[in-house]
Formats: C-alpha cells, structure tokens, sequence
C-alpha cells in the first residue's frame, strides 16, 4: 500500500470521528434545551394555578367597594353643613395676622392723672390673653423720680423689672399671657409725693 492511501485513510477516520461528536454535541444541546422549555412552561401553569380569581371573587370585590362607598358618601347638604361651620371671614383671619404681627393694642389706661405720697406708688392690675408688651407713658409728672414698675408670674417665669422715666418719658415692657399683671407708677421721694398722667397700652 502506498503511503499517499495511508494519509487519504487518516484523514477520513479523522473527519468521521469529529462529525460523531458534533453530531452527539447537538444532539446533547437539543435535549438541554427541550428540558428548559418544559420547566419554564410547568413553571408558568404552577404560577396561574395559584393566582387565578374567579367570577364570584371578583363580584364579592365589586359588592364590597359598593358598600364602602354606600356607607362613607355625603350628600351635598352636609358639605355644605360643614363649609358653613368651618368657615372663617376675611377680618377673623386679618385679625388672627394681626396678633402674629403684634399690630393689635388695647389701651388699659387712658391719659389717667394719678397722686401718691413720698415714696409711694399707684397701681393696676390687668390680664393679657396673648403674648405682646405693655407701654407705659408718663405724660407729665412733678417730680424727675418718676418710675414704672411690672410685675407678674407665667409660664414658669417670674418677671419683675423696673425703669426711671423721670419728669416723663415712656417704658416697655415684653408680656406673657397672664391673669394678674400688676403695673406700677410711683415716686421715690424721700419727703414730697407726686403727681403723674399717665396711658398704658397693650400691643399684642
């Protein structure tokens, strides 16, 4: 035999050994493959099995969603009912800004000509619903020591604070809500009394 047949046979049995395994390859992959499809399809039926409704579900949802609204609808009278009770007016809300805003006042004493003895004081007692602050005007008085006292307890504060207005002159004081608030004008002559005209007013 000649060693060109030999080389001729070699190559045949070559080639057909390598066309077995790709043959047994793809046969390999096609079965693979066949097994996924298959678990992916039981996959889906398991998963449809187990979240399907039926008919009579879903009218049971539809009866309840009805009963819900049935029993939490109002008409339109009760809306209006409601609007009409909760309603505020353009001047309760310019009001409400005004006290934010401390733009509202009210005057405690008006232009009052008061007397008292050497070293002695005259006094009011007043409340204050809201927080704000107090002006105390000594218009005029006789003697140049002149002074205005305030004193009151709120909201775990003791406030209790004095100032020399003189001749006249105005004090300020800061206020918190207090039932009893004691405002003082007095002299702190050692001989003579005075005599003093006064306004106080509240801004809040």
């Amino acid at each position: 035999m000649s060693e060109k047949k030999v080389v001729s046979r070699n190559i045949t049995i070559a080639l057909g050994i390598i066309c077995i395994i790709v043959l047994v390859g793809l046969v390999g992959a096609v079965a693979n493959y066949t097994s996924i499809i298959n678990n992916k399809d039981k996959s889906y039926q398991d998963y449809v099995s187990t979240h399907s409704h039926t008919n009579s579900e879903f009218n049971s949802l539809n009866t309840s969603y009805h009963d819900y609204m049935g029993t939490h609808s109002h008409t339109n009278s009760e809306y209006d009912d409601y609007v009409a009770n909760h309603h505020h007016t353009d001047s309760e809300y310019n009001d409400l800004t005004d006290i934010v805003n401390l733009a509202k006042s009210t005057i405690w004493v008006n232009d009052q000509t008061i007397s008292q003895p050497a070293s002695s004081y005259t006094y009011w007692t007043v409340s204050a619903n809201y927080a704000g602050y107090v002006s105390v005007q000594v218009h005029t008085s006789t003697t140049d020591n002149t002074y205005v006292r305030v004193i009151y307890s709120s909201h775990g504060v003791n406030y209790d604070h004095q100032i020399t207005v003189g001749v006249s002159g105005t004090a300020v004081f800061p206020l918190l809500p207090s039932s009893s608030i004691e405002i003082r004008v007095g002299n702190s002559n050692w001989f003579s009394g005075a005599t003093e005209t006064v306004t106080i007013t509240y801004y809040y």
